[in-house]
Protein backbone atom coordinates (compact mmCIF):
# COMPACT_ATOMS: atom_id res chain seq x y z
CA UNK A 1 0.00 0.00 0.00
CA UNK A 2 1.31 3.33 -0.95
CA UNK A 3 1.06 5.60 2.11
CA UNK A 4 1.58 9.56 2.52
CA UNK A 5 1.99 10.85 6.01
CA UNK A 6 2.61 14.27 6.33
CA UNK A 7 4.05 15.83 9.61
CA UNK A 8 6.99 13.78 10.88
CA UNK A 9 6.56 14.30 14.36
CA UNK A 10 6.49 11.25 16.90
CA UNK A 11 3.23 9.94 16.04
CA UNK A 12 4.41 10.13 11.93
CA UNK A 13 7.86 9.24 12.57
CA UNK A 14 6.60 5.76 14.51
CA UNK A 15 4.02 5.21 12.28
CA UNK A 16 6.00 5.42 9.27
CA UNK A 17 8.59 3.07 10.92
CA UNK A 18 6.20 1.00 11.62
CA UNK A 19 4.08 0.37 8.15
CA UNK A 20 7.79 0.61 6.63
CA UNK A 21 8.71 -2.61 8.59
CA UNK A 22 5.43 -4.02 7.28
CA UNK A 23 6.61 -3.05 3.41
CA UNK A 24 4.26 -0.73 3.13
CA UNK A 25 5.44 2.03 0.48
CA UNK A 26 5.98 5.30 2.87
CA UNK A 27 6.31 8.79 2.13
CA UNK A 28 7.06 11.63 4.29
CA UNK A 29 5.89 15.39 4.34
CA UNK A 30 7.67 17.60 6.93
CA UNK A 31 8.34 21.31 7.21
CA UNK A 32 10.97 21.30 10.35
CA UNK A 33 14.48 20.67 8.97
CA UNK A 34 15.99 18.83 12.37
CA UNK A 35 12.56 16.25 11.68
CA UNK A 36 13.27 15.85 8.21
CA UNK A 37 17.01 15.06 8.97
CA UNK A 38 16.26 12.87 11.68
CA UNK A 39 14.28 10.71 9.69
CA UNK A 40 15.70 10.80 6.72
CA UNK A 41 19.01 9.18 8.56
CA UNK A 42 16.52 6.93 11.00
CA UNK A 43 14.40 5.34 7.93
CA UNK A 44 13.64 4.15 5.31
CA UNK A 45 10.94 5.95 3.37
CA UNK A 46 10.75 8.72 0.77
CA UNK A 47 11.03 12.38 2.52
CA UNK A 48 9.70 15.73 1.00
CA UNK A 49 10.95 18.52 3.02
CA UNK A 50 8.18 21.69 2.77
CA UNK A 51 4.86 22.51 4.06
CA UNK A 52 2.03 19.82 4.14
CA UNK A 53 -0.73 22.66 3.10
CA UNK A 54 1.40 22.97 -0.25
CA UNK A 55 0.23 21.61 -3.40
CA UNK A 56 2.78 20.96 -5.04
CA UNK A 57 4.72 19.75 -2.18
CA UNK A 58 1.70 16.63 -1.96
CA UNK A 59 2.15 16.26 -5.58
CA UNK A 60 6.36 15.41 -5.08
CA UNK A 61 5.09 13.53 -2.10
CA UNK A 62 2.61 11.43 -4.38
CA UNK A 63 -0.64 12.18 -2.88
CA UNK A 64 -1.63 11.34 -6.29
CA UNK A 65 -0.85 7.72 -6.39
CA UNK A 66 -1.45 7.19 -2.69
CA UNK A 67 -3.78 4.75 -1.37
CA UNK A 68 -4.05 6.30 2.65
CA UNK A 69 -3.28 9.66 3.42
CA UNK A 70 -2.07 10.71 7.53
CA UNK A 71 -2.45 13.95 8.03
CA UNK A 72 -0.96 14.49 11.51
CA UNK A 73 1.01 17.71 12.03
CA UNK A 74 0.49 19.63 14.53
CA UNK A 75 -1.92 22.16 13.28
CA UNK A 76 -5.75 20.89 12.76
CA UNK A 77 -6.51 23.36 10.04
CA UNK A 78 -3.30 22.11 7.94
CA UNK A 79 -4.16 18.41 8.42
CA UNK A 80 -7.76 19.61 7.41
CA UNK A 81 -6.49 21.37 4.39
CA UNK A 82 -4.43 18.15 3.67
CA UNK A 83 -7.77 16.32 3.41
CA UNK A 84 -9.32 18.10 1.45
CA UNK A 85 -6.71 18.29 -0.99
CA UNK A 86 -6.40 14.32 -1.54
CA UNK A 87 -9.97 14.56 -1.78
CA UNK A 88 -9.52 15.93 -4.71
CA UNK A 89 -7.65 13.44 -6.36
CA UNK A 90 -9.62 10.31 -6.11
CA UNK A 91 -10.55 7.99 -3.97
CA UNK A 92 -8.56 7.63 -0.98
CA UNK A 93 -8.63 7.00 2.82
CA UNK A 94 -7.74 10.24 4.79
CA UNK A 95 -7.47 10.64 8.42
CA UNK A 96 -5.95 13.49 10.25
CA UNK A 97 -5.29 13.83 13.88
CA UNK A 98 -7.53 16.77 15.15
CA UNK A 99 -7.42 17.78 18.84
CA UNK A 100 -10.05 20.47 19.06
CA UNK A 101 -13.39 18.70 20.20
CA UNK A 102 -15.49 21.20 18.33
CA UNK A 103 -14.59 19.13 15.04
CA UNK A 104 -14.72 15.72 16.64
CA UNK A 105 -17.43 15.65 19.63
CA UNK A 106 -21.17 13.85 19.09
CA UNK A 107 -22.39 17.18 18.20
CA UNK A 108 -20.18 18.46 15.82
CA UNK A 109 -21.46 20.30 12.95
CA UNK A 110 -18.90 18.31 10.51
CA UNK A 111 -20.03 14.94 11.80
CA UNK A 112 -21.03 14.52 8.86
CA UNK A 113 -19.13 15.42 5.85
CA UNK A 114 -15.61 15.94 7.90
CA UNK A 115 -14.08 18.32 6.03
CA UNK A 116 -13.24 15.26 3.56
CA UNK A 117 -11.84 13.10 6.47
CA UNK A 118 -12.70 9.73 6.58
CA UNK A 119 -11.37 9.50 9.97
CA UNK A 120 -10.51 11.92 12.89
CA UNK A 121 -8.69 10.83 15.48
CA UNK A 122 -8.79 12.97 18.93
CA UNK A 123 -5.60 12.16 21.07
CA UNK A 124 -7.30 14.29 23.94
CA UNK A 125 -10.55 12.48 23.79
CA UNK A 126 -9.12 9.08 23.85
CA UNK A 127 -6.75 10.13 26.86
CA UNK A 128 -9.89 11.29 29.08
CA UNK A 129 -11.96 8.12 27.87
CA UNK A 130 -9.05 5.77 28.97
CA UNK A 131 -8.12 8.20 32.15
CA UNK A 132 -12.04 7.38 33.38
CA UNK A 133 -11.89 3.71 32.61
CA UNK A 134 -8.84 3.71 34.51
CA UNK A 135 -10.79 5.19 37.51
CA UNK A 136 -13.66 3.16 37.24
CA UNK A 137 -11.95 -0.24 37.49
CA UNK A 138 -9.94 -0.35 41.24
CA UNK A 139 -6.14 -1.45 40.68
CA UNK A 140 -6.07 -0.71 36.93
CA UNK A 141 -3.23 0.81 35.99
CA UNK A 142 -4.32 0.19 31.99
CA UNK A 143 -7.93 0.28 30.25
CA UNK A 144 -8.95 -0.65 26.84
CA UNK A 145 -12.88 -2.11 25.91
CA UNK A 146 -13.59 -3.80 22.98
CA UNK A 147 -17.58 -3.12 22.15
CA UNK A 148 -18.71 -6.16 20.73
CA UNK A 149 -19.32 -8.85 23.38
CA UNK A 150 -18.68 -6.38 26.33
CA UNK A 151 -15.03 -7.73 26.39
CA UNK A 152 -12.60 -5.65 28.76
CA UNK A 153 -8.96 -5.30 28.50
CA UNK A 154 -7.29 -4.13 31.53
CA UNK A 155 -3.62 -4.08 33.17
CA UNK A 156 -2.61 -4.53 36.73
CA UNK A 157 0.58 -4.38 39.02
CA UNK A 158 0.84 -7.71 41.44
CA UNK A 159 1.15 -6.51 44.59
CA UNK A 160 3.59 -9.26 47.13
CA UNK A 161 0.01 -9.91 48.63
CA UNK A 162 -1.75 -10.54 45.83
CA UNK A 163 -3.74 -13.95 45.63
CA UNK A 164 -2.19 -15.12 42.48
CA UNK A 165 1.34 -13.66 43.03
CA UNK A 166 3.20 -17.31 43.18
CA UNK A 167 0.69 -19.02 40.78
CA UNK A 168 1.49 -20.58 38.03
CA UNK A 169 -1.11 -20.31 35.37
CA UNK A 170 -1.77 -24.15 35.15
CA UNK A 171 -2.75 -23.35 39.12
CA UNK A 172 -5.18 -20.97 38.33
CA UNK A 173 -7.43 -23.19 35.81
CA UNK A 174 -9.01 -24.65 38.86
CA UNK A 175 -10.30 -21.28 40.21
CA UNK A 176 -13.92 -20.77 39.83
CA UNK A 177 -15.13 -18.03 37.51
CA UNK A 178 -11.70 -18.89 34.98
CA UNK A 179 -14.02 -19.30 31.85
CA UNK A 180 -14.86 -15.18 32.30
CA UNK A 181 -11.04 -13.89 32.05
CA UNK A 182 -7.78 -14.59 30.54
CA UNK A 183 -4.08 -13.28 31.74
CA UNK A 184 -2.78 -12.71 27.71
CA UNK A 185 0.56 -11.15 28.67
CA UNK A 186 2.89 -10.05 31.64
CA UNK A 187 5.57 -7.28 31.42
CA UNK A 188 8.50 -8.14 33.75
CA UNK A 189 11.90 -6.04 33.93
CA UNK A 190 11.00 -4.35 30.71
CA UNK A 191 10.62 -7.58 28.74
CA UNK A 192 6.78 -8.58 27.51
CA UNK A 193 6.10 -12.13 27.96
CA UNK A 194 3.41 -14.29 26.63
CA UNK A 195 2.61 -16.90 29.24
CA UNK A 196 2.46 -20.56 28.98
CA UNK A 197 1.03 -23.45 31.52
CA UNK A 198 4.17 -23.39 33.33
CA UNK A 199 4.55 -19.55 33.78
CA UNK A 200 4.51 -18.49 37.22
CA UNK A 201 3.36 -14.83 37.96
CA UNK A 202 5.51 -12.97 40.22
CA UNK A 203 5.22 -10.37 42.96
CA UNK A 204 5.69 -6.76 40.64
CA UNK A 205 4.93 -8.19 37.37
CA UNK A 206 2.60 -6.26 35.57
CA UNK A 207 -0.62 -8.15 34.01
CA UNK A 208 -2.59 -8.09 31.14
CA UNK A 209 -6.28 -9.55 31.35
CA UNK A 210 -8.79 -9.97 29.06
CA UNK A 211 -12.25 -10.29 31.07
CA UNK A 212 -15.72 -10.31 30.41
CA UNK A 213 -17.23 -7.21 32.03
CA UNK A 214 -19.90 -9.23 33.95
CA UNK A 215 -16.66 -11.02 35.50
CA UNK A 216 -14.34 -8.32 36.50
CA UNK A 217 -15.84 -7.96 40.06
CA UNK A 218 -15.06 -11.57 40.59
CA UNK A 219 -11.41 -11.31 39.41
CA UNK A 220 -10.28 -7.74 40.94
CA UNK A 221 -9.91 -9.23 43.98
CA UNK A 222 -7.15 -12.23 43.24
CA UNK A 223 -5.22 -9.27 42.07
CA UNK A 224 -5.10 -6.88 44.55
CA UNK A 225 -7.04 -7.72 48.23
CA UNK A 226 -7.55 -3.87 49.25
CA UNK A 227 -8.58 -2.44 45.79
CA UNK A 228 -11.61 0.37 46.94
CA UNK A 229 -13.69 2.37 45.05
CA UNK A 230 -12.32 6.04 43.87
CA UNK A 231 -13.33 9.05 45.85
CA UNK A 232 -11.10 11.45 45.60
CA UNK A 233 -9.29 12.97 42.90
CA UNK A 234 -6.67 15.46 42.02
CA UNK A 235 -5.74 16.91 38.84
CA UNK A 236 -2.46 19.07 37.93
CA UNK A 237 -3.15 21.93 35.22
CA UNK A 238 -6.24 23.12 33.53
CA UNK A 239 -5.13 22.21 29.90
CA UNK A 240 -8.21 21.07 27.76
CA UNK A 241 -7.82 17.39 28.85
CA UNK A 242 -8.03 18.27 32.16
CA UNK A 243 -11.14 20.52 31.99
CA UNK A 244 -12.89 17.73 30.16
CA UNK A 245 -11.22 14.81 32.42
CA UNK A 246 -12.65 16.83 35.20
CA UNK A 247 -16.39 17.30 33.94
CA UNK A 248 -16.87 13.42 33.22
CA UNK A 249 -15.97 13.09 36.78
CA UNK A 250 -18.31 15.75 37.75
CA UNK A 251 -21.09 13.43 36.75
CA UNK A 252 -19.99 10.54 39.17
CA UNK A 253 -19.62 10.77 43.13
CA UNK A 254 -15.85 11.26 42.66
CA UNK A 255 -14.63 14.80 44.45
CA UNK A 256 -12.42 16.83 42.25
CA UNK A 257 -9.90 19.28 42.87
CA UNK A 258 -7.77 21.52 40.46
CA UNK A 259 -4.45 22.80 40.53
CA UNK A 260 -3.68 25.03 38.44
CA UNK A 261 -0.41 27.61 38.56
CA UNK A 262 -1.77 30.91 36.75
CA UNK A 263 -4.43 32.75 37.94
CA UNK A 264 -6.06 33.91 35.00
CA UNK A 265 -6.61 30.16 33.77
CA UNK A 266 -7.56 28.61 37.31
CA UNK A 267 -10.71 31.42 37.52
CA UNK A 268 -11.34 30.43 33.98
CA UNK A 269 -11.95 27.09 35.41
CA UNK A 270 -13.45 27.68 37.96
CA UNK A 271 -16.16 29.23 35.93
CA UNK A 272 -16.78 26.78 34.07
CA UNK A 273 -16.50 23.84 35.86
CA UNK A 274 -19.76 23.19 38.44
CA UNK A 275 -18.91 20.79 41.47
CA UNK A 276 -14.20 20.92 40.72
CA UNK A 277 -12.84 22.71 43.40
CA UNK A 278 -10.17 24.92 41.74
CA UNK A 279 -7.38 25.96 44.00
CA UNK A 280 -4.36 28.51 42.37
CA UNK A 281 -0.78 27.72 42.99
CA UNK A 282 1.91 25.11 42.55
CA UNK A 283 1.69 21.14 42.61
CA UNK A 284 4.93 21.48 44.57
CA UNK A 285 3.82 23.43 47.38
CA UNK A 286 3.77 20.96 50.20
CA UNK A 287 0.75 23.72 52.08
CA UNK A 288 -1.18 23.95 48.65
CA UNK A 289 -1.35 19.76 48.63
CA UNK A 290 -1.91 19.61 52.24
CA UNK A 291 -4.98 22.08 51.54
CA UNK A 292 -6.25 19.73 49.02
CA UNK A 293 -5.95 17.13 50.78
CA UNK A 294 -3.43 14.72 49.36
CA UNK A 295 -3.15 12.35 52.44
CA UNK A 296 -6.76 11.16 51.45
CA UNK A 297 -6.41 11.32 47.32
CA UNK A 298 -6.61 8.15 45.44
CA UNK A 299 -5.35 9.56 42.13
CA UNK A 300 -3.37 12.66 41.40
CA UNK A 301 -3.18 13.11 38.11
CA UNK A 302 -0.63 15.43 36.39
CA UNK A 303 -1.29 16.77 33.01
CA UNK A 304 0.91 19.84 32.28
CA UNK A 305 2.87 19.69 28.91
CA UNK A 306 6.19 19.15 30.59
CA UNK A 307 6.86 15.59 31.17
CA UNK A 308 9.56 16.38 34.60
CA UNK A 309 6.76 18.85 35.95
CA UNK A 310 4.67 15.87 35.84
CA UNK A 311 6.85 13.53 37.12
CA UNK A 312 8.23 15.61 39.91
CA UNK A 313 4.59 16.55 41.12
CA UNK A 314 3.25 13.20 41.11
CA UNK A 315 6.83 11.99 43.27
CA UNK A 316 6.04 14.56 45.61
CA UNK A 317 2.03 13.78 45.71
CA UNK A 318 2.43 9.99 46.46
CA UNK A 319 5.50 10.83 49.43
CA UNK A 320 2.56 13.12 50.97
CA UNK A 321 -0.02 9.68 51.00
CA UNK A 322 -1.71 10.10 47.06
CA UNK A 323 -2.21 6.54 47.02
CA UNK A 324 -1.83 6.17 42.99
CA UNK A 325 -0.41 8.62 40.24
CA UNK A 326 -0.43 9.48 36.44
CA UNK A 327 1.54 11.30 34.29
CA UNK A 328 1.59 12.68 31.12
CA UNK A 329 4.60 12.58 28.70
CA UNK A 330 4.36 13.58 25.12
CA UNK A 331 7.59 11.83 24.52
CA UNK A 332 7.46 8.12 24.25
CA UNK A 333 11.22 7.61 25.01
CA UNK A 334 10.11 8.07 28.50
CA UNK A 335 7.60 6.64 28.79
CA UNK A 336 9.20 3.33 30.07
CA UNK A 337 11.68 5.03 32.31
CA UNK A 338 8.80 7.24 33.88
CA UNK A 339 7.69 3.25 34.63
CA UNK A 340 10.79 2.63 36.25
CA UNK A 341 10.28 5.15 39.20
CA UNK A 342 7.14 4.88 41.47
CA UNK A 343 4.66 6.10 39.40
CA UNK A 344 1.48 3.90 38.42
CA UNK A 345 0.46 5.30 34.88
CA UNK A 346 2.30 6.80 32.44
CA UNK A 347 -0.33 8.37 29.45
CA UNK A 348 1.25 9.37 26.05
CA UNK A 349 -0.63 10.93 23.87
CA UNK A 350 1.80 10.06 20.65
CA UNK A 351 1.75 6.28 21.01
CA UNK A 352 -2.30 6.77 21.97
CA UNK A 353 -2.94 8.35 18.37
CA UNK A 354 -0.56 5.74 16.59
CA UNK A 355 -2.53 2.99 17.81
CA UNK A 356 -5.86 4.61 16.99
CA UNK A 357 -4.56 5.41 13.12
CA UNK A 358 -2.98 1.67 12.91
CA UNK A 359 -6.40 0.24 12.80
CA UNK A 360 -7.29 1.81 9.54
CA UNK A 361 -4.26 1.03 7.80
CA UNK A 362 -3.65 -2.97 9.01
CA UNK A 363 -5.29 -4.54 6.58
CA UNK A 364 -8.33 -7.28 7.14
CA UNK A 365 -11.19 -6.14 9.33
CA UNK A 366 -9.63 -4.81 11.79
CA UNK A 367 -11.88 -3.36 14.19
CA UNK A 368 -9.36 -1.87 17.21
CA UNK A 369 -5.70 -1.70 18.39
CA UNK A 370 -4.30 -1.09 21.17
CA UNK A 371 -0.39 -1.02 22.40
CA UNK A 372 -0.16 -2.56 25.87
CA UNK A 373 1.56 -0.34 27.81
CA UNK A 374 4.93 1.04 26.86
CA UNK A 375 5.59 -2.34 25.01
CA UNK A 376 5.58 -3.29 21.13
CA UNK A 377 2.92 -5.93 21.97
CA UNK A 378 -0.26 -5.18 20.74
CA UNK A 379 -4.16 -6.36 21.08
CA UNK A 380 -5.66 -6.63 17.91
CA UNK A 381 -9.62 -6.96 17.48
CA UNK A 382 -10.46 -8.49 14.07
CA UNK A 383 -13.31 -9.99 11.81
CA UNK A 384 -12.48 -13.70 11.14
CA UNK A 385 -13.29 -13.10 6.91
CA UNK A 386 -14.62 -15.80 4.93
CA UNK A 387 -12.51 -17.67 3.40
CA UNK A 388 -9.76 -17.09 5.41
CA UNK A 389 -7.12 -19.70 6.89
CA UNK A 390 -8.45 -20.14 10.96
CA UNK A 391 -12.07 -20.27 9.97
CA UNK A 392 -13.99 -23.61 10.59
CA UNK A 393 -10.75 -25.79 11.10
CA UNK A 394 -10.19 -27.37 14.72
CA UNK A 395 -8.18 -24.67 16.42
CA UNK A 396 -5.96 -26.86 17.97
CA UNK A 397 -4.86 -28.15 14.14
CA UNK A 398 -3.91 -24.12 13.89
CA UNK A 399 -0.67 -22.84 13.25
CA UNK A 400 -0.61 -19.98 15.14
CA UNK A 401 1.91 -18.04 15.09
CA UNK A 402 4.75 -17.93 17.34
CA UNK A 403 5.03 -14.88 19.75
CA UNK A 404 1.01 -14.27 19.74
CA UNK A 405 -1.76 -15.85 21.19
CA UNK A 406 -5.33 -15.75 20.33
CA UNK A 407 -7.33 -13.98 23.73
CA UNK A 408 -11.01 -14.74 23.14
CA UNK A 409 -13.96 -15.16 20.45
CA UNK A 410 -17.17 -13.23 20.99
CA UNK A 411 -20.16 -15.71 19.53
CA UNK A 412 -23.70 -14.62 19.75
CA UNK A 413 -22.61 -11.24 21.86
CA UNK A 414 -20.54 -13.48 24.28
CA UNK A 415 -16.71 -14.08 25.40
CA UNK A 416 -15.21 -17.71 24.81
CA UNK A 417 -12.33 -18.21 25.70
CA UNK A 418 -10.11 -20.21 23.01
CA UNK A 419 -10.30 -23.24 25.63
CA UNK A 420 -14.39 -23.62 25.41
CA UNK A 421 -14.11 -23.50 21.30
CA UNK A 422 -13.83 -25.77 18.51
CA UNK A 423 -13.64 -24.06 15.98
CA UNK A 424 -13.88 -19.92 14.69
CA UNK A 425 -16.83 -19.14 12.63
CA UNK A 426 -16.89 -16.32 9.14
CA UNK A 427 -17.77 -13.28 10.64
CA UNK A 428 -17.19 -13.42 14.62
CA UNK A 429 -14.82 -11.17 16.40
CA UNK A 430 -11.37 -12.26 17.22
CA UNK A 431 -9.24 -10.72 20.03
CA UNK A 432 -5.33 -11.70 19.33
CA UNK A 433 -2.57 -10.60 21.10
CA UNK A 434 0.95 -10.38 19.35
CA UNK A 435 4.23 -9.12 19.22
CA UNK A 436 5.34 -7.43 16.73
CA UNK A 437 7.48 -10.00 14.23
CA UNK A 438 3.85 -12.04 14.24
CA UNK A 439 1.52 -8.87 13.59
CA UNK A 440 1.72 -9.81 9.73
CA UNK A 441 1.27 -13.51 9.89
CA UNK A 442 -1.36 -12.95 11.95
CA UNK A 443 -3.27 -10.44 9.85
CA UNK A 444 -2.97 -12.87 6.76
CA UNK A 445 -4.16 -16.14 8.93
CA UNK A 446 -7.83 -13.99 9.68
CA UNK A 447 -7.79 -12.57 6.12
CA UNK A 448 -9.39 -13.77 2.92
CA UNK A 449 -6.63 -15.48 0.47
CA UNK A 450 -6.68 -13.16 -2.24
Amino acid sequence: MKVLIVGAGAVGFNIAKQLSQEGHDISVVEENPELVQRITEKLDVFVVAGNGSSLNILETAGVRDAHLVLAVTNSDEVNIVVCIIANQYGRKIKIARIRNSEFTGKDSLFKGNGFCVDHMINPEQIIVDSLIKIIETPGATFAVDFPIGDILLRGFHVPKDAPIAGKKFSELEGIQYTDSFLIVSIQRNGEMIIPTHKTEILPDDDIFVLVAKMGLPYFLPMVNRRADEVERVIIYRTTRVGIQLAKRLEDSSINVTMIEPKKEKAEKAAAELEDTIVLHGDATDIDLLKEATIEDTDFFIALSEDAQTNLLTSLLAKKHGAKKTVVLTNEPALVPIIHQVNVDVVINPRLITASAILQHVRRGQILSIAKLGDSEAEAIELIAEEGSEIVKKPLNKIRFPKRSTLGAIVRNGTMLLPKDVNAINPGESVIVFTLPDAIEKVQALFSKKR
